[in-house]
């Protein structure tokens, strides 16, 4: 009987090791930029450092984009917080029209131009949002998300 490993790791086709699903070591994001600023190409600095161009890549646009070399968060999504200009929207549309469905409501918002496609609540929350309740726009309305916004 064979136990799954501890160490869920591998060496990638240059050779070097890497950790399923863990963060490049900040000592080689580090190096790869210090290569890039001397005009090492990504595909020499990958040969070099023995990562996958795919990781160089990523590493150099997120330093190029943000400055930072620091990974991503691993797993789970950033929260969406309505503005109150979005809120104000889907009070609207729920007022005038109460059946309406949460993505019909999204294709509004979207279409309206009230929100773009990285700031448009989730079908889910949209969802959370219009579940029945005595008195719709007070506890039935307002998610925790659209809530949080609503008071800051």
């Amino acid at each position: 009987m064979q136990l799954w490993p501890i160490w869920h790791g591998g060496v990638n086709q240059l050779g070097g090791v890497f950790i399923n699903g863990r963060p490049l070591p900040h000592v080689v994001r580090q190096r790869i930029v210090e290569f890039a600023q001397r005009g090492v190409r990504p595909c020499e600095i990958s040969r070099r450092l023995r990562v996958s161009h795919g990781c160089v890549s990523k590493i150099l646009a997120r330093y190029n984009e943000t400055g930072s070399i620091r990974p991503g968060v691993i797993g789970g999504s950033k929260p969406k917080v309505a503005t109150p200009r979005v809120v104000q929207m889907i009070l609207s549309l729920k007022l005038t029209n109460p059946t309406m469905f949460a993505w019909e409501i999204r294709d509004r918002l979207l279409l309206e131009r009230v929100c773009d496609h990285d700031s448009v609540p989730s079908i889910s929350s949209l969802l959370l949002s219009a579940s029945p309740s005595p008195h719709p726009l007070i506890t039935g309305l307002l998610t925790p998300s659209l809530l949080h916004h609503c008071n800051h």
